[in-house]
């Protein structure tokens, strides 16, 4: 609504439309800041027209969607370090209890060999659901 009102006093003052224009393009009083001072619009490095000004936030738009898409993407990828870090963590503690012969095994050893199975099952589903052929990484040795 502004904008129509400032548009139309312009045009019946019949004044050009103020560009947003560079500090060595705006004319200075020596008088100083007076009332007429508050027709600059900005302190810009250059001259813009809207249209320039349209297509620049149509790019920096463009760059603003690559760079939450890249986000993203980095997101996923720590993910799924710390799911194969968990993943190797449980693996190794599994293979120091895989190394006590059987007969020398607490119950409360073949408990936890058990629960360090199914958690390492549970977690490679995850991962593998998450990228479904994506990654080969290979949990064989550390």
């Amino acid at each position: 609504m502004e904008l129509k009102q400032s548009l139309s006093t312009h045009l019946e003052a019949e004044k050009p439309l103020r560009r947003y224009g560079a500090v060595e393009e705006t004319a200075w009083k020596a008088e100083g800041l007076g009332r007429n001072q508050l027709d600059i619009i900005s302190m810009a490095e250059t001259t813009m027209m809207p249209e320039e000004i349209e297509l620049e936030m149509a790019k920096i738009q463009r760059l603003r969607e690559v760079l939450v898409r890249r986000e993203s993407e980095l997101r996923f990828m720590m993910d799924d370090i710390q799911l194969c870090n968990d993943i190797m963590d449980l693996k190794q503690e599994l293979q120091n209890l895989v190394a006590i012969p059987e007969k020398e095994k607490t119950k409360l050893q073949k408990q936890r060999e058990d629960e360090l199975i199914q958690k390492i099952h549970k977690l490679v589903q995850k991962r593998g659901a998450r990228s479904p052929g994506v990654y080969s990484r290979d949990f064989s040795t550390t």
